[in-house]
């Protein structure tokens, strides 16, 4: 790994980054400070529940649970919004960090230096690895935060749970963008593609969740694997799929380096 290019590109990507992770942290604190609003409507909030369509209520993950805790209630939202925002965000830098060089015209420039095509690649993926863990870690953080002000009694094992399938949800997101964009043109916009990507995962398991004529749908949706949200108010790792899931990335990174290395570089 060349010190020097890591720096310069995270410096590089320090804009998007900040964009990035403010919109994720205004959606986490916005969530878990209207919680107490909601909290005390009480019986009302049920009975609302109970009113919505049950498919409906299946597709998003809401339930009486939903309102009975802020977990519930954060847990909800976390799969609908956060690690949707989080995806895209990883999976579309992903996909251009590699290719950056090329899309700009400066690859000559940079590959004429004494750094070899690997060195830049693999310094290249460092800095996704650290931005996606500077993102993740902040969002985090602050949800803890918020649970402890806006919260009482929190089950902290579920929100344990709920954090390490999102980890693993999001960095296969994130190898899946560093494949595209290892195979499709440099100077392609990614955003639509991973946008359709992500959002088609998620409403491939609310369909399969919402019906049960079309449950096998949930097989093709990653989701299915990584639940965010609460059953009965409680949620368990599913560590056999966490380690899959490591797999998958892991090999779809090492796919992505490899035709890095091999392909023609534009100038």
């Amino acid at each position: 790994m060349n010190t020097v290019l890591f720096t310069k590109e995270l410096k590089r990507n320090r804009k998007n980054t900040l964009i990035w992770t403010s919109i994720v942290l205004a959606f986490t604190l916005m969530i878990l400070s209207i919680y107490p609003s909601f909290s005390h409507m009480g019986e009302d909030m049920v009975k609302l529940m109970s009113s919505l369509p049950e498919e409906y209520a299946k597709a998003f993950g809401m339930d009486e649970a939903t309102w009975s805790s802020i977990i519930g209630f954060y847990a909800t939202y976390y799969g609908i919004y956060i690690t949707l925002l989080m995806g895209i965000y990883t999976a579309s830098t992903g996909a251009t960090i590699i290719g950056k060089e090329e899309r700009d015209g400066t690859a000559e420039f940079l590959l004429t230096r004494p750094i070899s095509r690997g060195s830049v690649a693999g310094t290249k993926l460092a800095v996704l690895g650290a931005l996606f863990i500077i993102v993740y870690l902040v969002q985090t953080l602050v949800a803890i935060i918020g649970m402890n002000l806006f919260g009482s009694e929190i089950a902290w094992d579920a929100m344990v749970a709920m954090h390490i399938h999102g980890f693993f949800l999001i960095a296969f997101f994130t190898a899946a963008g560093v494949l595209m964009g290892s195979f499709l043109s440099v100077k392609l916009n990614y955003m639509g593609p991973i946008v359709g990507m992500i959002f088609g995962s998620y409403f491939l398991n609310a369909i399969a969740s919402a019906s049960d004529a079309v449950d096998w749908l949930a097989y093709l949706s990653p989701y299915h694997y990584m639940p965010l949200t609460l059953e009965q108010g409680t949620l368990e790792p599913n560590l056999l799929a966490c380690g899959a899931f490591a797999v998958l990335t892991a090999l779809m990174i090492w796919v992505g380096y490899s035709r890095y290395l091999k392909r023609d570089i534009l100038g």
